[in-house]
């Protein structure tokens, strides 16, 4: 963490099975983030933010099943639509990728994460989409931050968020 690190992140780093933290914030890399991320079968916290990270999210994220911490994506140049098979990691607490150039669609599969408690996609372009009804189902949900998203339409009624 908080290194002058460049480059991309080797797909090497895949195979590392036993593998539960990977902190790479603050440094240099760039380029997308290798598919092979998505086949550890142990890494509960993926923390990348301040890089130069480009590209879409791997789909291959939602085999992450011991992921909690999709935190501190921040502050990088990750693209495209979030991928709604995201919603399939049953353990998944914390769901941070603000700062990013996402769009599309909110997933409206993500109230199916039975666990998650943030929910912060700020500064993203999800330009002319509306907050899905479906996230009222989150019951765990403590912080849901979508600021300066270019959301549009009406808030749903939230209120059996407890």
């Amino acid at each position: 963490m908080w290194n002058n690190i460049s480059g991309s992140i080797p797909r090497e780093i895949g195979s590392i099975t036993p593998l539960k933290l990977l902190l790479l914030n603050g440094n240099k890399l760039t380029g997308p983030l290798p598919e092979e991320l998505g086949y550890l079968p142990n890494l509960n916290r993926l923390q990348i933010d301040e890089n130069q990270i480009s590209g879409p999210l791997p789909t291959s994220f939602a085999n992450l099943t011991s992921m909690k911490h999709f935190s501190h994506m921040n502050n990088n140049s990750i693209s495209g639509q979030i991928p709604p098979e995201l919603s399939k990691l049953p353990n998944l607490l914390h769901l941070l990728i603000d700062n990013n150039n996402l769009s599309g669609n909110l997933p409206p599969e993500f109230s199916e994460l039975p666990n998650l408690r943030i929910l912060q996609l700020d500064n993203n372009n999800f330009n002319g989409t509306t907050i899905p009804a479906s996230y009222s189902n989150m019951s765990k949900l403590l912080k849901l931050s979508l600021r300066n998203c270019s959301l549009q339409g009406p808030i749903p009624d939230l209120s059996r968020i407890s």
